[in-house]
């Protein structure tokens, strides 16, 4: 009996995900990306002069379960270390004081790792933060208390990169819940950068399993008949899918609106600012937080720093130049007293890297949803699909659940998911 062959068109975390599902049981799999890399946000930077540095700084937890298994699945589990076990340090500006605080609730029964102003009323706070069951803005929740400078506010914005007035406290109280579990609040970054110790481990384990992987491949419209995908127009070749050949769309919403303008899809996005300064590092990688300061949060490599700033509506349209001068003249006396030669009248090479549309802006609002099946034999993928905070996690997620509902659709021969019907979709 001739295996199942999935069609992914997308090479993010979200379609690698899909293809490992799809191949778990001697599936075939066929990826197309239209960059020339695979990774999607999830890639490291190859510019000309030998600057390397992946896109941001990506970090995972200990409570990402689908993500470690996804590391643990493609063999680089060992590749992600904890880079802060002592607490993740945040240097305040205004005090100039750096302090540890743990990420774990858990390790606040320690005074010298809780965040600074928390009193016995913000436990309260917290916990209807975490069990919240209408969604409400983040800010409007906490109300106007230290603890929402020190600790919320920083968390808000890594993880739903949505400033803490409009974001939406039950996506973030769902990560609120996963940091409760012991062990869960640990912070991992890749040891090496994104390509060596994500994306390659999990080409490597699709090549051994036969997979395919073709770049430079957009989708230029899908061929449908009877509710149903029978065919995918790429940049250079048009691919005829059979009567048991099913597709998964790992794509943004902006490509899934293109391709199928009927759907409802998210149309608000948040930008993410990453500065990246060619400097010599540390032999081991080091995570920090900053408050009171453009810079957000920064990563230490061995041989340069990268800089975060997410929820960037503010910084994006700024002049680059401007932008890496202030940050490092920010960060400068930080990196000195960790060691690393770092004058604030000395900028290094710099390279900026502005993500206009880094995530769909997560408000406290109802987003627009596809259903996950739009067509019978074709599911939709992605970090934005769903009521989850779109990170790594949640595009691994996406990904395994693609094509869990493509499998039970096929068992139980149920028609598409919702009534859209379409017979050719052309896009320009």
């Amino acid at each position: 009996m001739r295996a199942r062959r999935t069609h992914i068109v997308g090479a993010g975390i979200a379609g690698l995900s899909a293809a490992l599902a799809a191949t778990a049981e001697g599936g075939e799999a066929i990826l197309y990306e239209a960059a020339p890399q695979a990774g999607g946000r999830c890639r490291t930077l190859y510019p000309a002069g030998g600057f390397t540095h992946d896109n941001g700084t990506h970090v995972l937890f200990t409570a990402n379960r689908r993500a470690i298994g996804f590391l643990e699945t493609v063999g680089a589990r060992q590749l992600w270390i904890e880079p802060e076990p002592d607490g993740l340090p945040i240097h305040d500006a205004g005090t100039e004081q750096t302090s540890r605080i743990g990420l774990s609730p858990w390790s606040w029964l320690f005074p010298s790792r809780r965040p600074r102003g928390l009193g016995l009323g913000d436990l309260g706070r917290l916990l209807r933060l975490a069990l919240c069951s209408s969604d409400r803005p983040v800010a409007e929740l906490i109300g106007d208390r230290p603890i929402m400078k020190s600790l919320i506010e920083p968390l808000t914005i890594a993880v739903l990169n949505t400033p803490a007035m409009e974001a939406s406290s039950q996506r973030l109280g769902f990560a609120l819940r996963r940091l409760v579990r012991p062990g869960a609040g640990k912070l991992l970054v890749a040891r090496h950068g994104l390509d060596e110790d994500l994306v390659r481990p999990a080409l490597d384990t699709l090549q051994a399993r036969g997979a395919q992987l073709l770049t430079g491949q957009r989708l230029r419209c899908v061929l449908t008949g009877h509710d149903r995908a029978i065919g995918l127009a790429l940049t250079d070749r048009t691919v005829a899918l059979g009567p048991d050949d099913r597709v998964v769309l790992a794509l943004p919403p902006w490509e899934i609106a293109r391709l199928m303008p009927n759907l409802p899809v998210p149309d608000r996005f948040e930008p993410i600012l990453n500065i990246h300064y060619r400097i010599c590092g540390l032999d081991r990688p080091r995570f920090l937080g900053f408050v009171g300061t453009l810079a957000q949060w920064v990563l230490i490599r061995d041989n340069h720093v990268s800089v975060t700033v997410s929820a960037a509506g503010e910084l994006v349209d700024r002049n680059s130049n401007e932008i890496a001068s202030a940050i490092w003249r920010e960060i400068a006396p930080v990196l000195g007293s960790l060691g690393l030669d770092a004058a604030a009248s000395r900028q290094p090479e710099t390279r900026v890297v502005k993500e206009r549309r880094a995530t769909i802006r997560q408000a406290a609002c109802p987003l627009p949803q596809p259903p996950l099946l739009p067509l019978a034999n074709v599911a939709l993928a992605g970090d934005w699909i769903g009521s989850l905070p779109a990170t790594i996690e949640s595009a691994v997620i996406a990904g395994q659940e693609a094509i869990m509902a493509l499998q039970h659709a096929y068992r139980t021969r149920l028609p598409a998911a919702a009534p859209h019907p379409q017979r050719v979709e052309h896009a320009a």
